[in-house]
């Protein structure tokens, strides 16, 4: 994959974690109301489900998928 490709699908998903990161903020932070962290949240379980679902209808890439588990894997590994 071209440096290109790979700065648009960076863009892309940067794009998508700036929005998420937003609504997860609303959701945890503690000056929030109830009922906004509550919808939040709710938000973030629906992007869940609808991701899932879009996961589930695409097509499958075999060994391309298992590396990027195992780039899943180290990230998590990172974390703690």
């Amino acid at each position: 994959m071209s440096y290109h490709k790979d700065k648009q699908r960076s863009q892309r998903l940067e794009s998508i974690l700036k929005l998420c990161k937003m609504v997860h903020n609303e959701a945890t932070d503690p000056l929030s109301p109830r009922y906004l962290a509550e919808d939040c949240k709710y938000d973030l379980v629906m992007l869940r489900y609808e991701i899932d679902k879009m996961l589930r209808n695409s097509p499958d890439f075999g060994d391309v998928e298992k590396n990027w588990e195992k780039e899943i894997t180290m990230m998590i590994l990172k974390e703690n």
